[in-house]
């Protein structure tokens, strides 16, 4: 066993060691066996995990739990996924030794509303625990609370950015015993800007410039949400019971002026203004109940999600002849999804650990989309009202197996069952069942460095949401639903090496190779007739066929005392690529929704005595690109750099500044158009230069 104190390390090391800031995790957890043996101890390692205990955090100040974990040396947050069902979801932490039950408010707003005070200890385990609470996930952390205590945080932030009002956001949270019951609650009310400019240029099929428009981006977000959590023993177990309650405002303005010719500041030939107003409500509960009996640990699940969506989206133009016309969508999508979820898993024994359980969800979305032309409402479209059933049964088994203090290996079969209703103008039913196999080993090769293997199949999730018909008014495009969509799957076979070379250096390079089938890109849905007897394509989201998809990420974590003391400069570096045939061309393509190159850096210095740190984070530039049936659009950004300075001198409160875009966020939007489609001439272009200005928050914590 090797003990490590903080009071090892000199003052210059410690806070750049814990802190990983936005890019949290880039060092192993390899690091920790090359420290130094001591007795005294805040960390304690073993073969398979290490334990930080809060005095290992208390000089930072951290304020909640959240903060805790984007301290701790080599490890690395994952939130986990927003998928339908509970089993899928599973991030990287888990607290009190179980995942929360909550799903709209995630794991990271559940680690927010504990305080730091509350947090006894973290536990970093390595496949010590069933596979299943772990989903899959090689390297968790376990935060353990105290019991019987009250603790509570508080944070004030101001945001503003350029041609915007400031927004106040308030966050509180509070941890107590109330009777029988362990509790904690939250909220967080606030709001959040972004403005930006653009000048959008326009050309003919023969590259000739047509028009120019001064458009002005002005988008405010507000919310509020509350939580609440209780735990008391109940039948010789614990139940636990999550509820979430609050609503999400935004309003959009966008302004465009259209002239002729260049943007000059005269009178627009043309004005548009588009106003945007979407609100939802949300409503959660979960109940979870678990006992442990002999070596096994039996747990039941229970939740239900309410949501309901509204957007009322009005354009109003004014051509170049002064004639005014006007259009309106509204659309109403209504959500609900309730989850049942049992598992029993072997908790006592050594090296073999499994895990069985079952899963069953119910989903259901109605949604219903009007439209307007000069207060005139138009006739429904094919898909415009959809409503969407599913019922999934997933029936699993997992395991962790430790072969030896150096090898180890996790895996599990996943059999689901789905069945999809949807009820439009044409209905449509299908049936679905699909086995998903996982298996990974790690080897330690020395005390330094760890190698692990992974392969896995899995199967998406379908989006409700592209079975009904959508409208992207701003750029004029109508998605026709799809109710003859099919889920897309994966298989990714995936090598990864973790080398720690000093207490806070490391290097972690992923490679990965991803065979996908019935990916979904947009095809032609259906066809109809326009007014004139022309055929008319309706475009939506489809399987159109299979791709290969490959990558190597690497992160680097150097400490840089030799020329920064105290400094740590965080690397990461995204190189992916992808083939996929495209009918629409008869060639190959890379597919949508990815970046193949991408560099982000962040440098940290702690400035212990004086309480003081800063620091830049920087983000490549970028490029990306999407493909429509007849439409390519690119969208690139330069490189930007983030700004902070934080202090906790004064009033024993944390102080923050934040600076984004500090040297101003330049991007270009790029769209090209053919006829019928992308193997068709040419039908003009259209070039968007945005602007965004420097944004502020200033942000200030306490505990009480």
């Amino acid at each position: 066993m090797k003990i490590v104190s903080p009071s090892l390390f000199p003052k210059k090391f410690k806070l750049s060691t814990l802190f990983c800031g936005t890019l949290t995790g880039l060092i192993t957890m390899t690091a920790l066996p090359s420290i130094a043996e001591e007795v005294n101890t805040a960390v304690v390692a073993e073969s398979d995990s290490t334990s930080y205990d809060s005095a290992f955090f208390e000089q930072y100040l951290p304020q909640n739990a959240l903060e805790m974990i984007s301290r701790l040396p080599g490890f690395s947050f994952d939130r986990g996924l927003d998928a339908r069902g509970f089993g899928g979801n599973a991030g990287n932490v888990l607290i009190d030794g179980a995942r929360p039950t909550s799903k709209s408010g995630g794991l990271e707003g559940a680690l927010i509303r504990i305080p730091a005070a509350q947090v006894a200890r973290i536990e970093i385990i390595r496949g010590g625990i069933s596979s299943g609470e772990a989903a899959g996930q090689s390297i968790v952390a376990n935060v353990i609370r105290h019991k019987d205590r009250t603790n509570g945080t508080w944070a004030m932030k101001f945001r503003q950015t350029s041609g915007t009002d400031i927004l106040p956001n308030l966050e509180a949270a509070i941890t107590t015993t109330l009777g029988q019951w362990d509790t904690s609650f939250d909220t967080d009310i606030g709001g959040r800007p972004e403005y930006r400019t653009a000048i959008i240029e326009s050309k003919d099929a023969q590259g000739q410039h047509t028009d120019s428009v001064d458009e002005i981006f002005n988008n405010v977000d507000k919310w509020a949400f509350f939580n609440g959590e209780g735990s008391r023993p109940l039948a010789d177990g614990k139940l636990t019971l999550n509820a979430r309650l609050g609503g999400y405002s935004g309003h959009m303005d966008i302004n465009r002026d259209t002239y002729n010719k260049d943007v000059d500041g005269s009178s627009p030939d043309e004005q548009w203004q588009l106003d945007y107003n979407e609100k939802s409500r949300v409503a959660e509960l979960g109940i979870d109940w678990t006992k442990t009996f002999s070596q096994w640990k039996l747990r039941l699940i229970g939740l239900g999600l309410v949501k309901d969506i509204g957007t009322d989206s009005q354009s109003n133009d004014i051509d170049e002849d002064g004639v005014a016309s006007n259009s309106r969508s509204l659309q109403d999508t209504f959500k609900t999804e309730f989850v049942g979820r049992t598992t029993l898993a072997l908790v006592g024994g050594d090296s073999f650990k499994p895990e069985f359980g079952l899963e069953i969800a119910k989903n259901r979305l109605d949604s219903k989309l009007k439209s307007y032309e000069a207060g005139l409402l138009q006739a429904s479209d094919s898909n415009d009202n959809v409503l969407v059933e599913e019922v999934r049964a997933e029936l699993f088994a997992t395991f962790s197996y430790q072969l030896d203090d150096k090898l180890s290996f996790s895996g599990g079969l996943t059999s689901e069952f789905s069945q999809i209703k949807v009820f439009a103008e044409e209905d449509n039913q299908q049936s679905f069942q699909f086995i998903k196999p996982r298996i990974s080993s790690t080897y330690q090769i020395n005390d330094d460095s760890l190698l692990t293997v992974e392969l896995e199949h899995r199967v998406g999730q379908l989006d409700f949401n592209d079975f009904a018909t959508s409208n992207e008014v701003s750029d004029g495009v109508t998605t026709t639903g799809n109710s003859n969509l099919m889920p897309d799957q994966t298989t990714e076979f995936a090598v990864t090496y973790d080398w720690s070379f000093s207490e806070r250096g490391s290097l972690k390079v992923k490679a990965f190779y991803e065979w996908r089938k019935d990916i979904l890109e947009q095809v032609v849905v259906s066809t109809d007739f326009d007014d004139d007897g022309e055929v008319v394509e309706n475009y939506g989201l489809g399987n159109a066929g299979d791709a290969k998809y490959w990558g190597v990420i690497t992160e680097l974590n150097l400490p840089l005392d030799f020329v920064l003391p105290n400094g740590l400069i965080e690397i990461k570096h995204r190189y992916r690529d992808s083939e996929f045939y495209d009918s629409i061309i008869n060639a190959n393509r890379t597919i949508n929704g990815y970046t193949p190159n991408f560099l982000t850096m962040e440098l940290r210095q702690d400035l212990v005595e004086q309480k003081i740190a800063w620091g830049l984070e920087y983000w490549g530039s970028f490029t990306n690109t999407r493909y429509r049936v007849n439409e390519m659009e690119t969208l690139s950004g330069n490189k930007r750099i983030r700004f902070f300075v934080e202090t906790t001198r004064f009033f024993g409160l944390k102080a923050q500044l934040e600076v984004t875009h500090l040297n101003r966020g330049h991007y270009k939007r790029s769209r090209y158009f053919y006829v019928d489609n992308r193997i068709g001439a040419s039908d003009g272009s259209q070039i968007s230069r945005r602007l965004h200005k420097p944004e502020i928050k200033l942000s200030f914590f306490g505990i009480f």
